[in-house]
């Protein structure tokens, strides 16, 4: 078995909790190394930890391995378990002040897995509102979590307390088309007033509110789409496309999610993408709604994933993010645009549109950052 089938085969055995297949014969040492360098690349530690577990004993690898292993998920363990507490303790500020936000993806993404706190994560997304969200970055700048000239784009603010990234979002996501943006508006902001509530692990004293199933399952989707088109994503990001269609599917209004896609234009996409979450990670076909596989062109974004890592920070062409405000913009700009030839050429009316939509956002972004000087 080379060390890319077994990585393959791991994920799929500790995404769907579920025994590797065809995993009969142990790796080498090295073998083990490259395929843990691999999970780390895609953030899918955890994930391939759970899989790893799942074998028998003699076909796990070294015992110093695992050890180094079990330490990095037991870091995962840690810091989702800092990012849940903060996301109460934040959302009850919030809430005192009478905004109720939604939880975007990440933390309630988890609750979609086997293991909630082995999934990898990174900050806390809230959706505010157009309505509330002067208020809601006025209340953050007043308890010390964010100043005045901190970075705010077009969609949300960055705020960061204990340790932990925040952005409230004024919009969930952005589209670069005027009338697509105006409808995604409108329903995102109906969302926000018919939303669901759910626990998040280790803070079941407290529910969350959440987006409906449709919503979710389009937003996550979208927001892996998005980035894919302006920068890159890893693996991460379809395992979790994968477990929210696989645990919602039985709750998705399919007319409704089909309607959906069809008015934003991203109905060809999504099931491009979807023959990865079947050929690749193991979704059962008749999970995926609208199943109509493209192999040719799933195949050559999945080249594009696996060479590029999380939010393409493996990429060749792209350096660690150090620098002052100005250069690091600079940096991220020229690293798009390399590589918007490579994508357009998948998805070639998305792309332009999303390239045009990224100079303009830049320029207003230089512009807005000289005029506070």
């Amino acid at each position: 078995m080379t060390t890319e089938q077994a990585f393959w085969t791991l994920l799929k055995a500790g995404l769907w909790n579920k025994a590797p297949q065809g995993f009969d014969a142990p790796l080498t040492e090295e073998q083990w190394k490259a395929l843990m360098q691999m999970a780390k690349e895609q953030t899918l530690m955890g994930v391939l930890y759970d899989g790893m577990n799942l074998l028998p004993a003699d076909l796990q690898p070294p015992q110093a391995l695992r050890m180094t292993w079990f330490w990095s998920v037991n870091k995962i363990e840690q810091t989702n378990r800092l990012i849940n507490r903060v996301l109460v303790q934040f959302l009850e500020k919030l809430e005192a002040e009478g905004i109720r936000p939604l939880l975007l993806k990440g933390q309630y993404n988890a609750t979609l897995y086997p293991q909630p706190l082995h999934r990898q994560c990174g900050d806390i997304d809230l959706f505010i509102g157009r309505k509330d969200y002067p208020k809601a970055c006025s209340l953050v700048r007043e308890w010390g979590m964010s100043g005045e000239e901190d970075e705010e784009s077009l969609k949300h603010l960055h705020c960061d307390w204990q340790g932990v990234t925040i952005e409230l979002h004024r919009v969930a996501a952005i589209f670069p088309w005027p009338s697509k943006q105006r409808y995604f508006l409108q329903w995102s902001e109906e969302v926000l007033q018919t939303s669901e509530e759910t626990f998040i692990p280790t803070t079941e004293e407290k529910a969350v509110r959440v987006s409906t199933p449709v919503f979710n399952a389009f937003f996550v989707f979208y927001h892996m789409y998005h980035h894919f088109l302006n920068g890159g994503v890893g693996l991460r990001q379809l395992c979790d496309y994968a477990r929210m269609l696989h645990v919602n599917l039985g709750r998705l209004d399919l007319d409704e999610l089909q309607e959906r896609l069809k008015k934003l234009g991203l109905m060809h996409p999504w099931r491009v993408f979807g023959t990865l979450l079947v050929r690749q990670l193991g979704l059962p076909q008749e999970e995926f709604p609208f199943w109509q596989p493209d192999e040719k062109k799933a195949e050559k974004v999945l080249a594009v994933i696996e060479r590029e890592g999380n939010f393409g920070r493996y990429s060749g062409k792209k350096k660690p993010d150090t620098g002052f405000f100005l250069w690091l913009k600079l940096k991220r700009f020229l690293f798009n645009s390399a590589r918007y030839p490579m994508v357009m050429r998948l998805f070639p009316k998305d792309t332009l549109q999303s390239y045009g939509f990224f100079i303009i956002d830049r320029g207003k972004l230089f512009i807005d950052h000289f005029k506070k000087r």
